[in-house]
């Protein structure tokens, strides 16, 4: 993360429910802010600086979002973000202000990176078994996310679990450490690891998509 914290221009909204489809046709992302102990505020903003915004922090990064009118900047994260089922357009953010001296807890994206020797050399297949951990740290600590290495799979049937993330000073791992993030295993055994995890518990194989959820109506629209 850099020492300095980007800033967004927002502005109060006073078009809520179905007609902010106009402002969507306008260019301009509807929002709303919340924090603890206030009142959710609807803000909006200029579409492209939206999508960059995203493109830029994703989600738990804190960022400053001057609303119009007011004197200081909020300390927020992007806490949510609406998409379109079909064409994963956005449609809505929520912002969450914090406080900068009170930890929170996130959901971070693990990456894995490099190549598994497991894979390269003897056939395996590289299963993910999470995509994301539980974090707490304070806002300003949060990582967007957290990479690891899988070149510590050199045989079939290693793997690397939670207890091997490397998380920055003043974060801690909130998730099981014994949960399984990366394994290597025969290509027989694929359906057979995925049935002994855990009830919900996501399994990505390389090289293979993973079925698109249930899309829901998108004619709710967010306020």
């Amino acid at each position: 993360m850099t020492s300095e914290v980007d800033t967004y221009d927002v502005e109060p909204r006073e078009v809520l429910g179905k007609k902010v489809k106009k402002l969507r046709r306008d260019g301009v992302l509807p929002a709303n802010l919340y924090g603890r102990g206030l009142e959710s505020v609807a803000l909006q903003m200029p579409l492209e600086a939206a999508r960059q915004m995203l493109y830029t922090h994703g989600t738990n990064t804190l960022i400053n979002v001057q609303v119009a009118g007011e004197k200081e900047p909020r300390s927020v994260i992007v806490r949510d973000i609406k998409r379109h089922p079909v064409h994963g357009n956005v449609l809505h953010v929520d912002f969450y202000q914090v406080d900068l001296t009170r930890t929170l807890k996130a959901f971070v994206p693990v990456t894995l990176v490099d190549a598994a020797p497991a894979v390269t050399a003897h056939g395996g297949i590289l299963l993910q078994g999470l995509d994301d951990v539980q974090l707490e740290a304070l806002p300003a600590d949060m990582p967007d996310h957290l990479e690891i290495s899988i070149v510590s799979l050199l045989e079939i049937d290693d793997q690397i679990t939670v207890a091997a993330l490397v998380v920055p000073a003043g974060v801690t791992i909130l998730s099981d450490p014994g949960q399984m993030v990366a394994r290597v295993t025969r290509p027989r055994l694929v359906e057979e690891v995925a049935g002994d995890l855990a009830e919900g518990e996501e399994v990505l194989v390389e090289g293979v998509e993973a079925p698109a959820e249930d899309a829901e109506s998108a004619d709710g629209e967010s306020q």
